[in-house]
């Protein structure tokens, strides 16, 4: 029988949310010896989850697998079209021992509720129904799962807006470089994926916000109001990016972005696309308040640092310009707006 205690020290000893999800997946494994076990993300609308798959692997396989997080949401699976997952997200209790689609397997299905967020689900097929303890079990491990998630969401998010924040920001920034040669985790790509050479044609961006005039919010109407104002913007960002995106508050009225985009064109189109909602949202007492962006596309090697002072330079130039306008960092180098510079840590070479 499989170390209870060595397994509850594995899922509470990372702080990496990849990390934690194959561990899972993992430890359930190791302790249900299923034929198959999956944990899926609940993505996009809430109320049009689709599932995007975090760890999953077959019997006999390690390590877990899971979707890339820039997976198209049009190409993962809807909840809607699985009855069995859809039944245990409406019920936010487990649909056990249903017939699987692999002949001759059960299917247990069993939601992944944080607060009242459904979170996701895990997915558990197997040659015969499980036991009462082998259900017990699920749920205590999940329980553990959810305890380990609040307490990362408590390190990693801003308070106020709930985005992710700085300490979180300068942490998984080496992630997007990895991601371009790999999958989640360090994962070689999908078999009949092809592995990118150099420079990717599909790439990380980065992207700089800033509110225009925020102080006359705050001079004006007090600071409960700009609160407000900065609550609504957090919600614009996540109306205006993709769920794979991430989403920054780096303190007062600067957010950073973090995409994938297939070239430049398309990445300043999804910046536009939030300048745009801000521009035509009306906050209330405060009327219109708008946004000045600065991007810049990541570079192999690249540091923090370095690609924020790119972005946040052009960030200068779309303020100095008028304002409520997107720049992109590379195209100001282009047309010789901005000198070019190469930031190595604290030093700026020229």
């Amino acid at each position: 029988m499989p170390d209870l205690i060595g397994s509850v020290a594995s899922l509470t000893g990372y702080h990496d949310r990849d990390l934690l999800a194959s561990t899972l997946v993992e430890v359930l494994a190791d302790w249900l010896q299923p034929s198959g076990l999956s944990m899926y993300r609940c993505v996009g609308e809430p109320e049009q989850p689709r599932l995007l798959l975090q760890a999953g692997l077959e019997r006999g396989s390690l390590p877990a697998r899971g979707d890339p997080p820039w997976t198209p949401l049009e190409a993962l699976p809807a909840a809607a079209d699985r009855p069995v997952h859809r039944q245990a997200l409406a019920s936010g209790r487990p649909v056990l021992g249903m017939p699987s689609v692999q002949g001759g397997e059960l299917m247990s299905v069993f939601p992944l509720l944080i607060g009242t967020d459904r979170f996701g689900l895990i997915e558990v097929r197997s040659d015969g129904p499980l036991s009462v303890e082998q259900q017990g079990l699920v749920a205590g491990v999940l329980k553990i799962y959810r305890n380990q998630i609040g307490l990362l969401d408590y390190s990693e998010r801003d308070t106020l807006t709930g985005l992710l924040n700085r300490k979180t920001f300068d942490e998984q920034f080496g992630k997007c470089l990895e991601a371009d040669d790999a999958g989640p985790r360090g994962q070689p790509p999908p078999d009949g994926a092809e592995r990118r050479q150099g420079r990717a044609a599909s790439s990380h961006w980065l992207g700089v916000i800033d509110i225009d005039h925020f102080k006359r919010v705050n001079d004006g109407w007090g600071h409960l109001i700009g609160d407000e104002v900065l609550l609504l913007v957090a919600r614009i960002l996540r109306s205006a990016f993709r769920y794979g995106d991430r989403l920054y508050r780096f303190g007062g009225e600067e957010f950073v972005v973090l995409l994938r985009a297939d070239g430049r064109v398309n990445a300043e189109s999804a910046f536009e696309r939030f300048r745009s909602q801000m521009e035509g949202f009306r906050f209330p007492q405060v009327g219109q308040v708008t946004a000045s962006v600065g991007f810049t596309e990541l570079r192999n090697h690249d540091t923090a640092s370095a690609a924020f002072e790119r972005a946040d330079r052009a960030v200068y130039q779309a303020k100095d310009s008028g304002r409520n306008r997107v720049r992109c960092h590379e195209a100001l180098i282009e047309a010789g707006t901005l000198e070019a510079s190469e930031k190595v840590g604290a030093i700026e070479l020229f």
